[in-house]
């Protein structure tokens, strides 16, 4: 292997550290803003807020080594697709990061003993397998694996159900009036966990293609409810 392809294949495996790292700490401020909501803990949701910096950090930085390598080196194929999709990628990341700030700020409007127990596990539930699903897309792209992606798209499948339930929970709902900010709030939650949860279907239904070269085909996605 030449030194300039050995140079190169260093870059593409430097962006593949890269975009795990990103998702590492994307997924790990989902988790802590919906936890900040839950428990409505203050301190926790302005450190989820502070976090998004470093978010932001990670995507230019990422941004600028894809762009770098599309102009300083001569791609193949195969690694024109891994670029592009990674790109695609950072992205989105940069997107969810945003959704994670926008629960942990819901949870600075809440007050401590508001929760409707039921639909509140809901949540809990829907937070995990969100989470899961985005990291299965991230992990599926990083190591090439079509089967980790359909993977991906279906979990999100199960992620958009739950987001009808929350939703049917709260319209039947017959907890007391002062709940029902929090029941707004917690659609609100929800909502931000289905669009987690579609992030990772779409960078999951994009395997194919950085593997195989096949067109890219969008999953499918049902419009949820209410």
């Amino acid at each position: 292997m030449s030194v300039t392809r050995l140079h190169f294949q260093q870059e593409i495996e430097a962006l593949r550290s890269g975009m795990l790292e990103m998702a590492s700490v994307v997924l790990a401020q989902v988790e802590r803003g919906v936890a900040a909501w839950d428990d409505v803990d203050h301190a926790a949701a302005e450190a989820v807020i502070e976090g998004d910096d470093r978010v932001d950090d990670l995507c230019a930085e990422l941004d600028q080594r894809i762009f770098s390598i599309q102009i300083l080196e001569a791609p193949v194929a195969t690694d024109q697709r891994l670029l592009h999709v990674g790109l695609i990628t950072v992205i989105a990341l940069e997107r969810v990061g945003d959704l994670a700030t926008a629960m942990a700020q819901l949870a600075l409007n809440e007050t401590a003993g508001d929760a409707i127990p039921q639909i509140q596990l809901l949540i809990r539930r829907m937070s995990a397998q969100a989470v899961d699903t985005l990291a299965l897309a991230i992990q599926a792209i990083a190591r090439g694996e079509i089967e980790l992606g359909e993977r991906a798209v279906a979990q999100a499948k199960g992620v958009r159900e739950m987001l009808d339930q929350v939703v049917a929970a709260v319209g039947t709902s017959t907890a007391a009036p002062e709940t029902r900010t929090w029941a707004a709030a917690a659609v609100l939650v929800a909502r931000h966990l289905e669009r987690v949860a579609n992030n990772g279907a779409e960078l999951g239904s994009r395997v194919r293609f950085l593997v195989t070269g096949e067109p890219f085909q969008r999953a499918n996605r049902k419009v949820s409810s209410g």
